[in-house]
């Protein structure tokens, strides 16, 4: 074990060793405290123990596993997303046979257990196996090598002879459920997409170029994510037709962007009831929100992926209570395009943005 110890960073380091002879460690632990002043505002600017480690290359059927044991009464239930999108409860069942194996369930960004007082939330930037085997616990599978090719795998090849290095990172936070309940959501988004850095000239130095020198950031309130904003490589119809039949005829054109237009994309990040203020509608004005980029002519909604107009979309509608109903194709009731939107809990809305030819 080492400790390093920073005036911003103290970062304790953990080797594991097969044997006591063996010259090379097989699995490390980094673990990294920032120590951060508070911000202009008073708030933390880092709330959470951030987790690196490094696995392999494991034995033949072996897995690492990281297990973390708190006092929190769990009753060895987890919520973790299995879809990267919204969470889900997963009680431990216990079965006659594989057990263990059979109460791991999938995480992608996120998983979270709980008591009646506080939340322990692991953030990761892959997806992993999760699982908890006992009150108070949860392990998340690191790492895997195996080589199972036994009777009762029902005909399944279920070999995954992994000899890789894998380095993973987990983000813990551990607090009341109100603060964990805010910090999630923009904990993980802070988690996968990490700052970019980029150099460039100082302030003063940098030669005077025509125009405004500084422009506005691009700014959304905090429980709506900006996924895309980006100008798109195709030109077709707005709504589709065109394309389309180019496409049939064989005809594959050069794709040419439209400089005039973007392609934006917002994604409300909390469920309903998760949060008594951020799981709120929220309406914004793109317009105002834009106006950094220049001047909005017209807001266009669009299908997820940009390529359909939302007007010429037929959707099925499902009935989610009891009894029988069969699919029925439905027309979105929106109000026409305009720069006002009001994006609901767990929603998606993707636009296309034109903006005025300067």
């Amino acid at each position: 074990m080492e400790i390093v110890a920073g005036q911003l960073v103290t970062e304790i380091r953990q080797y594991f060793y097969r044997n006591m002879t063996a010259q090379n460690y097989t699995y490390a632990i980094r673990s990294r405290l920032t120590h951060v002043p508070q911000g202009h505002d008073g708030e933390l600017l880092c709330h959470r123990i951030e987790q690196e480690y490094q696995a392999g290359p494991l034995e033949l059927n072996r897995e690492a596993v990281l297990r973390t044991s708190t006092n929190l009464n769990s009753q060895q239930v987890i919520y973790s997303d299995n879809n990267g999108y919204q969470m889900q409860r997963r009680p431990y069942v216990s079965y006659v046979n594989n057990s263990i194996a059979r109460n791991y369930y999938p995480m992608v960004q996120s998983a979270f257990m709980e008591d009646g007082k506080s939340r322990l939330v692991l953030l990761s930037e892959r997806a992993h196996g999760i699982s908890s085997q006992g009150n108070g616990q949860v392990e998340v599978m690191l790492h895997r090598r195996l080589w199972n090719n036994f009777d009762w795998d029902l005909g399944y090849n279920l070999t995954l002879n992994d000899t890789s290095v894998v380095h993973p990172v987990l983000w813990l936070l551990l607090g009341s459920w109100s603060l964990t309940t805010a910090l999630r959501q923009r904990s993980a988004l802070a988690l996968q997409h990490r700052p970019v850095v980029l150099f460039g000239d100082l302030a003063g130095t940098a030669p005077k170029l025509p125009g405004p020198q500084q422009q506005e950031a691009v700014t959304l309130p905090p429980n709506l994510h900006l996924q895309i904003l980006s100008i798109p490589g195709w030109r077709y119809s707005s709504n589709h037709t065109e394309h389309s039949q180019n496409l049939r005829k064989g005809h594959r054109g050069e794709a040419q962007a439209d400089l005039r237009r973007v392609l934006l994309r917002l994604h409300h990040l909390y469920e309903v009831g998760e949060d008594p203020v951020l799981s709120q509608p929220v309406t914004v004005n793109l317009e105002a929100v834009l106006q950094a980029l220049g001047s909005v002519v017209a807001v266009e909604e669009r299908s997820l992926t940009g390529t359909w107009d939302l007007s010429m979309l037929h959707r099925w509608s499902w009935r989610t209570g009891p009894g029988h109903h069969r699919g029925d194709t439905t027309s979105p009731s929106r109000p026409p395009g305009g720069p006002i939107i009001t994006v609901h809990p767990k929603e998606i809305r993707t636009f296309f943005i034109h903006f005025q030819q300067q």
